[in-house]
């Protein structure tokens, strides 16, 4: 089995739909169900790779080999290519005193750690510790500020070395994005980046023109949750031998071909409104030969 980790950085507005209404917000985001962090269920991201594939034209025995054959011969064998979900990792919120923040919290950076390990890659740093009952954050440039303003909340700073963790972090999303990490990684309780994710998340109001009267049509306003630019996820990939009775390949050059045929240009288009322009991310490629 071969491994890779996928960062993606949201370039435009990001909206992955969950289909069903929450209180006031018609179409929320996709979110895991035990801690409300936002997300992109692996159906999805596995649908936007094969669509990319097929739309640039990739081998279609590569594309089988690594997807499954399409419904009519699903029967014939399994895809090789295993995706999970896109998970977050740090969050744009905005500041009322500063340039906004890339805000994470240490239960996402425990479980990043975590599928490091599974993925084969170079073990993350340690963990800072919070207190869960404060409202205190660790960033990792000093701030002349005693305090921190995110959103409505007010955060007591504490400035820490987190150099190591800005290296892991912009390994994830790209080098380019190390200047930016360093100056905006913040560090929250996890109670508080629960709120965060629930309140800090754009939502915007659409409507639906009558075409003769340019006026509101019945019905036809609704209020959609995004995910803003700048926000860093990451996908988890595992590549299995071939199972195609008629072309097996070993699972790192299957992968390595699929990865260097879907990348060559580093983005991805996820989620709806692909007509508006939303969706897209810079893709950064981390695969555990090159870590090794």
């Amino acid at each position: 089995m071969s491994s890779a980790l996928i960062g993606l950085i949201t370039q435009n507005p990001f909206h992955a739909g969950s289909g069903s209404a929450n209180d006031v917000i018609d179409l929320p985001v996709q979110r895991e169900a035990h801690s409300d962090w936002p997300c992109v269920y692996g159906s999805g991201v596995k649908g936007a790779l094969r669509a990319r594939a097929e739309q640039l034209k990739l081998d279609q025995a590569l594309i089988n080999r690594a997807f499954g054959p399409d419904t009519k011969s699903a029967h014939e064998h399994a895809g090789a290519l295993l995706v999970s979900d896109a998970r977050l990792l740090l969050l744009p919120v905005r500041s009322l005193n500063s340039h906004f923040k890339r805000v994470t919290c240490p239960a996402l950076l425990r479980r990043l750690a975590r599928d490091a390990q599974r993925l084969g890659l170079p073990a993350a740093p340690e963990v800072p510790s919070l207190d869960e009952q404060g409202s205190n954050a660790i960033v990792a440039q000093a701030t002349r500020d005693a305090d921190l303003y995110l959103e409505e909340f007010r955060f007591s700073v504490t400035h820490q070395d987190l150099s190591a963790w800005v290296d892991y972090l912009s390994n994830i999303a790209g080098s380019s994005y190390k200047e930016e990490i360093a100056a905006q990684l913040t560090i929250v309780s996890d109670d508080n980046f629960r709120h965060l994710c629930r309140s800090a998340l754009p939502v915007q109001a659409h409507v639906r023109l009558e075409s003769d009267t340019k006026t509101v049509a019945p019905g036809a306003l609704w209020y959609e949750e995004s995910l803003a630019p700048d926000t860093l996820l990451y996908v988890a990939l595992h590549t299995q031998p071939s199972r195609d009775p008629n072309g097996a390949e070993p699972a790192p050059e299957l992968q390595q071909r699929l990865l260097a045929g879907l990348f060559e240009a580093p983005y991805l288009q996820l989620g709806g409104n692909e007509t508006l322009g939303m969706g897209w991310c810079q893709v950064n490629v981390v695969t555990s030969e090159a870590q090794a």
